[in-house]
């Protein structure tokens, strides 16, 4: 399996206009770029993703469904609320990712939590993995994602693929 942990790309700060909860908060236009060029990053290298799994707050939802709109035209992202904020259970989400039809699926997030969850699969220390927003980790796996049971096949930030 592989697990593609994307951060959510860039939104418009808290208290703009339409974003007067944290869980309102759009993306930006630098935001759609960046998830444009995500998804064509990833078809240009012929990286395929069998479904995506996004946090309920809008931002990671217009991600995942940015990249499916390149990715799987008219296919709409899998919602999971342990990829919100705050509530990272690492092990119901690898049990839930498992579940989940294919072995590459994507997964859009927030730090610090997808982070968090990164160092939980491939047994780093805490704090070690820092993702910013629009980067995208891959983790390999033999079987089903579990506790240090990743291998990092690798990590990109954003500049990466503008």
């Amino acid at each position: 399996m592989l697990l593609y942990l994307i951060r959510h790309a860039e939104a418009v700060e808290l208290g703009s206009p339409g974003a007067a909860r944290d869980f309102d908060r759009a993306l930006t236009p630098h935001g759609h770029a960046q998830t444009l060029a995500i998804a064509e990053a990833f078809a240009r290298r012929q990286l395929a993703v069998d479904a995506v799994v996004a946090s309920p707050l809008v931002r990671a939802h217009q991600t995942a469904a940015g990249l499916l709109n390149v990715w799987q035209p008219g296919t709409r992202p899998v919602t999971h609320d342990a990829l919100g904020p705050e509530r990272l259970k690492p092990g119901k989400l690898s049990e839930f990712l498992a579940g989940v039809p294919g072995d590459r699926i994507a997964a859009v997030g927030h730090m610090p939590d997808l982070g968090a969850y990164a160092e939980w699969l491939l047994g780093a220390p805490d704090g070690s993995i820092q993702l910013a927003k629009g980067a995208v980790v891959c983790i390999e796996f033999k079987g089903d994602p579990s506790k240090a049971g990743g291998k990092l096949h690798w990590l990109v930030t954003p500049e990466w693929f503008l």
